[in-house]
């Protein structure tokens, strides 16, 4: 498994796997177009935030052993050193532990830069499969907000993870 720095032209080649619905079952967010995703990428080449100038923006693509882009993962890195981690994986490749893998591998990347005290994570309480690959990172649950989401037009608990680095 190696990562790939997301750069714009990233966006023609990833569009067709993020912009597959069922991609989108646990999020409130809609399907980003084309546009959207190039203008999104352009900013992560440049590891900035396109609506937060201050926060430090780190996204990479997931490549498999075949040369195949599995998914995507980014973390964020505010001025306290708050970071937040997230990860998709594309459809045709969910369920064979890529995620986990990949997730370890930007870690470990942010780490050696970065040496955060603690990463945290926000899923909905129905994606069962991403909150599986927190818990085998080591990620434990440190909190709920009760209802912060709405999916499908009803409310959802968020369930807030946090991995603890040693100092």
């Amino acid at each position: 498994m190696r990562l790939e720095k997301v750069t714009e032209q990233h966006a023609a080649i990833l569009y067709q796997y993020i912009s597959d619905p069922r991609m989108y079952e646990y999020l409130e967010e809609q399907i980003p177009t084309q546009v959207e995703v190039q203008h999104n990428f352009r900013f992560a080449a440049l590891e900035k935030s396109p609506d937060n100038e201050t926060m430090i923006w780190l996204k990479w693509a997931a490549v498999n052993p075949r040369n195949q882009y599995v998914g995507l993962v980014e973390i964020g890195i505010f001025d306290d050193l708050y970071a937040e981690i997230g990860f998709m994986t594309f459809v045709d490749f969910q369920r064979q532990g890529y995620a986990t893998l990949y997730c370890l591998e930007a870690i470990a990347q942010t780490q050696k830069r970065f040496l955060l005290p603690s990463l945290h994570a926000s899923v909905n309480e129905y994606n069962i499969a991403s909150r599986k690959v927190l818990e085998k990172l080591g990620f434990e649950l440190q909190k709920v907000n009760k209802n912060a989401e709405f999916l499908k037009g009803k409310p959802t608990d968020e369930l807030v993870y946090c991995l603890k680095f040693s100092v």
